[in-house]
């Protein structure tokens, strides 16, 4: 979020505040999670990768009386940890083969980072690895895209683009990325907060509106959504189901991160093709509960807007502590039978990765909730759980995903499903 910070080279760094600190934490751990998914084979030993830091500032601030890492030496630090962690482990070793790129359009900025890598000892990578460009993400990212397809043909990429408000990134480059690329993830700040405080008919045709493609039409239906109970939050769910839809992203978080200094909220869009990188993400925002909130309710559908219920009590903030937690099994809970009953009614009943990636998105349930509930649902005799080969599984404790949920023919006295 270079927007919000200046840097010069022999000019005081600038002060980091407490929501940008916590979006470092969640970038660098996230890069931990994510090699260590895709290093779980034991024969693997090199892993390709390209990281890129779309806004990546001048890499240093102070904070209190410290000096503190920005994204891009954290990010390289990271990467390293990880890799160290992969060769202790590893008889044969391992190489994490990762290229760099910090793009900043801020000359001040960019000429500051590179005197940066130079004093931490990255001076003879730049230009090999480690790629420092001085221009919008928006002109970069071809090169860049192009650069990752030439790399390989995994197209392993992560895409950290912290921008300072909302209109920064288009939508149609987001489309790119995730159309051009076989496995990219894309981590998108998203001023939400400030968008509907901008919202008006009049600004409906602006540069910035167009690059997330709101039209007139569509800014006036998200304002038709003032006045009432919550309408903040019905505004904010129009908002990233459009993203989601323009975008084409399968996956997506869009849980937010509070400033607490602003007092207001930045999404943070975690946005992919795959499942279990969803799933990834979702387990971070429960490790990293301090940082993250949810406007809106426990287990799935959890952003739904369903006007026969109180808004005021479905929209409670969600705060990923223990009494979420409890919400959200007591909901799977009383959700699951109903969902398998709903999608299989000839009785074929519905594999555990149907059941997960169809739903998954508006939700803060994570496979690990999934699992504990389906099990308790197991034994308390709502369902059966079929291995691949047809093998009922009465006792296991864990659940994979080619296994089939079935409920069974005998229906209980008292049943979850009312029957």
């Amino acid at each position: 979020m270079s927007g919000q910070y200046e840097w010069k080279v022999g000019q005081p760094l600038p002060i980091l505040g407490p929501h940008s600190f916590a979006k470092h934490d969640i970038f660098d751990q996230y890069v931990g999670i994510y090699i260590e998914r895709l290093t779980r084979t034991p024969s693997q030993t090199v892993l390709n990768l390209t990281i890129v830091d779309g806004f990546c500032g001048g890499g240093v601030y102070r904070r209190g009386t410290e000096e503190v890492e920005g994204s891009p030496l954290r990010l390289l630090t990271a990467i390293q940890a990880a890799e160290g962690l992969l060769n202790a482990a590893r008889t044969k070793g391992f190489t994490v083969k990762a290229d760099f790129f910090f793009i900043d359009e801020n000359p001040h900025h960019v000429a500051f980072l590179r005197d940066v890598l130079q004093k931490r000892g990255y001076g003879p990578r730049l230009g090999q690895d480690i790629f420092i460009r001085e221009s919008s993400f928006e002109d970069a990212c071809p090169d860049v895209v192009a650069h990752i397809q030439r790399k390989g043909t995994a197209h392993r990429s992560l895409f950290f683009l912290d921008q300072y408000g909302w209109s920064d990134v288009r939508l149609e480059t987001i489309r790119l990325i995730l159309s051009a690329l076989k496995n990219p993830e894309i981590l998108l700040t998203f001023a939400v907060d400030a968008l509907i405080d901008f919202l008006s008919v009049r600004t409906a045709e602006t540069k910035a509106l167009l690059n997330i493609e709101l039209n007139r039409e569509d800014v006036r239906d998200l304002l038709n959504l003032r006045g009432g109970e919550g309408w903040r939050y019905l505004i904010q769910n129009g908002l990233y189901r459009h993203i989601q839809g323009r975008t084409g992203s399968r996956f997506y978080t869009p849980f937010f991160i509070h400033s607490v200094e602003a007092h207001r909220s930045y999404w943070l869009l975690h946005l992919s093709n795959h499942r279990q990188a969803r799933d990834e993400m979702g387990k971070l925002h429960w490790k990293l509960n301090n940082h993250f909130q949810h406007h809106g309710g426990a287990g799935f559908h959890a952003l739904g807007f369903d006007p026969s219920k109180d808004l005021r009590q479905e929209l409670l903030t969600f705060m990923f502590d223990d009494g979420a937690m409890k919400r959200s099994e007591a909901a799977v809970l009383e959700q699951i039978p109903r969902m398998i009953h709903g999608a299989n009614r000839d009785g074929a009943g519905l594999l555990v990765e149907q059941l997960f990636a169809g739903n998954c998105n508006d939700t803060p349930v994570t496979s690990e909730i999934l699992a504990r509930q389906l099990v308790l649902l197991r034994d308390e005799g709502e369902l059966l759980i079929v291995a691949p080969d047809g093998s009922k599984k009465p006792r296991t404790k864990s659940v994979d995903w080619e296994d089939r949920l079935i409920l069974p023919s005998e229906r209980l006295l008292f049943s979850r499903l009312g029957w």
